[in-house]
């Protein structure tokens, strides 16, 4: 991995995580943002339906660390064994390890209140801001599609990879707007910062085929 490569992670880390702050504070204002979360809610419950609600359930459960981390260690091992580097491996171990960590003191910090229990048909106790399932699907997607975009040399593969990882992250997101667990933009903040936490680390460990940041260094 080249370092201008490195630097537009980073670069792009931070945005993210400004992001993530900017949703928090037009949240905790009643900003332009928060006046979407009682429409977002009222939406999600609207599509509620005895059929559709276990599927929800099962793909918001995808946003649990035990599926994230088979889902990691389906990519990022196979790739380590490949390329002979320990770095996949471990980014997909912090990527999946760190996130839960990173939401749980953010939710600490934030304090805020959940959505009524008496709507949601899934009521933690923990507080609300930001979204844990948003956060850690988000993290994990990013990486990768992160390592896709390395494994990968067809322009449409990679593009297709993404697509699906972001389609993956949406989705787990949405779930816990469907359910009444979050507002929205527990989720939009949650997003923001787990793709921002796995660029960070991308940066950080470097999980490019040996050849190909040697090839950069030079």
């Amino acid at each position: 991995m080249s370092h201008r490569a490195r630097r537009l992670l980073l670069v792009a880390a931070g945005v993210l995580a400004a992001l993530a702050v900017a949703v928090w504070a037009d949240a905790t204002h009643d900003g332009l943002l928060a006046r979407l979360d009682a429409p977002a809610k009222a939406a999600g419950e609207a599509l509620r339906s005895p059929g559709l609600t276990p599927v929800v359930h099962a793909v918001s459960d995808l946003g649990t660390t035990p599926y994230r981390a088979v889902l990691a260690a389906a990519v990022a091992v196979p790739l380590a064994l490949r390329w002979r580097s320990w770095r996949p491996a471990v980014y997909g171990l912090l990527v999946v390890g760190l996130s839960p960590a990173v939401s749980a003191s953010a939710k600490r910090l934030v304090d805020r209140p959940r959505p009524p229990a008496t709507d949601a048909l899934e009521a933690p106790l923990d507080p609300s801001f930001p979204s844990g399932h948003a956060t850690a699907s988000a993290s994990l997607a990013t990486a990768l599609a992160v390592l896709a975009v390395l494994a990968l040399r067809s322009a449409s593969a990679r593009v297709l990879a993404v697509g699906a990882a972001g389609a993956f992250a949406l989705a787990v997101g949405l779930t816990r707007v469907y359910l009444g667990a979050h507002w929205l933009t527990d989720v939009l903040a949650g997003w923001c910062t787990g793709a921002a936490l796995a660029l960070l680390l991308a940066a950080l460990v470097r999980p490019a085929r040996p050849s190909a940041a040697t090839g950069a260094r030079g």
